[in-house]
C-alpha cells in the first residue's frame, strides 16, 4: 500500500518593532521651522504567508510562525504627534481570510506575543494604537508588525486572501485627524493534504502482509485506515493478479472480493477507484477495507496463494 499526498500553504504574520528615525534625514533648518506638520504613510503592498517551511499554511502543523510587514511614516515641518491604527476589511470586521472553505483566521500583532494592532474602532483602542511623535524638521519612523495565522485551522485547500486598512492620524491636543490610509493585502495558500494512519501497519512502514488463513473455506480480513484531510481524497486500487490469489506453483487461482467503506471494488480492471468526500473536521475518520474470499466450489490445490494489492490515497 502506498500513501500519497500533496501540500502547499500560505500564512501571514506580523510584528511590531520600535520606531526608529532614519539616520541623516533629520533637519532643523530655519527653512522648515514655519512649515506646518506634514505626514505621509507608506505600507508594504502585500504579505505572502510562507509558513515554517516556505510552503504556505499547513493545516496539520502545530508550529507557530510569523510574517513581517513594515510601515513607515514620513514627516516634515513643525513638531507633531501621530497615531497608527488598522482594521480588517471583511464582513463584520472579523480577522479572517476568505477562500474556497471556512474562514482562515489571522491577526496582525505589535509583537510576536501581542497585543493586536487590529481594531474595529475607526481610531483604534488604547492597546491597538501605535503612537509616536516627531520633532521639527524632516525624518522617518518605521514600524515592523507581525502577521500571525494560528495553527489547527482545518480549512479546505486553496488560496485565501483578505485586506487590512492601515490609517495614519495626526494627533493634536487629544484630537485625531485622519491624514492617510492604505490597504495591506494578505495572501495565504493552503495545500490540499491527506494524512493516513493504520494500526495494521508498523509505524513508518507503508506495506504489510495479511494472512487469510485456510482457503479451503470462506475467509475474511479487514484493515482500518484512519484518515484526516482538508480535501476530496481519490483512492485507487491495483491488484497484481486482477483480484485473484495466485497459486505458488501455477494451479488455478482463487478469486476474492474487496470492499472499501462498504463499496464493492472491481479489481478485474487495471485500476479501480473510489472517493472520500471532504468533511471539515479536525478529527480522524475510520475507513474500513475488507477482503472476502468466498467458500470454494470443490477443493483448491494445496499450497500458498498470494496477491499484491496497492492502495493509493491522493488529496485533490
Amino acid at each position: 500500500m502506498t500513501n500519497q499526498y500533496w501540500k502547499h500553504f500560505a500564512c501571514l504574520t506580523g510584528a511590531f518593532l520600535l520606531f526608529h528615525s532614519t539616520p541623516g534625514l533629520a533637519q532643523n533648518d530655519g527653512a522648515l521651522s514655519d512649515e506646518p506638520c506634514a505626514l505621509e504613510l507608506m505600507v508594504d503592498n502585500s504579505v505572502d504567508w510562507r509558513g515554517l517551511y516556505g510552503r504556505g499554511y499547513e493545516v496539520f502543523d502545530e508550529g507557530e510562525s510569523f510574517e513581517t510587514v513594515t510601515l513607515s511614516v514620513r514627516h516634515q515641518g513643525t513638531a507633531c504627534q501621530f497615531v497608527l491604527t488598522a482594521a480588517p476589511l471583511s464582513s463584520g470586521g472579523v480577522n479572517a481570510l476568505s477562500g474556497p472553505g471556512d474562514p482562515l483566521y489571522y491577526d496582525v500583532l505589535k509583537t510576536t506575543s501581542g497585543p493586536s494592532f487590529l481594531s474595529t474602532d475607526f481610531q483604534g483602542t488604547a492597546t491597538s494604537r501605535i503612537e509616536g511623535k516627531f520633532g521639527e524638521g524632516r525624518s522617518v519612523q518605521g514600524v515592523t508588525l507581525y502577521v500571525s495565522i494560528p495553527s489547527n485551522q482545518i480549512v479546505r485547500g486553496g488560496i485565501y486572501s483578505g485586506q487590512v486598512m492601515v490609517r495614519l492620524f495626526r494627533a493634536d491636543s487629544g484630537i485625531q485627524d485622519l491624514v492617510a490610509e492604505a490597504p495591506l493585502a494578505i495572501l495565504a495558500p493552503v495545500a490540499s493534504v491527506v494524512k493516513i494512519r493504520s494500526d495494521d501497519f508498523p509505524q513508518g512502514i507503508r506495506e504489510t502482509s495479511i494472512d487469510l488463513g485456510d482457503l479451503s473455506r470462506a475467509a475474511r480480513a479487514a484493515i482500518d485506515f484512519n484518515i484526516m484531510s482538508n480535501a476530496e481524497v481519490a483512492v485507487t486500487f491495483q491488484s497484481a493478479n486482477r483480484g485473484r490469489l495466485a497459486h505458488e506453483a501455477g494451479a488455478p487461482g482463487i478469486k476474492y472480493n474487496l470492499a472499501f467503506k462498504g463499496e464493492n471494488i472491481d479489481l478485474s480492471a487495471a485500476a479501480a477507484s473510489s472517493r472520500i468526500n471532504y468533511i471539515s473536521s479536525p478529527t480522524e475518520r475510520a475507513v474500513p477495507l475488507e477482503i472476502v474470499v468466498p467458500a470454494p466450489i470443490g477443493l483448491p490445490a494445496a499450497g500458498q496463494y498470494s496477491d499484491t494489492l496497492t492502495v493509493t490515497f491522493t488529496a485533490e
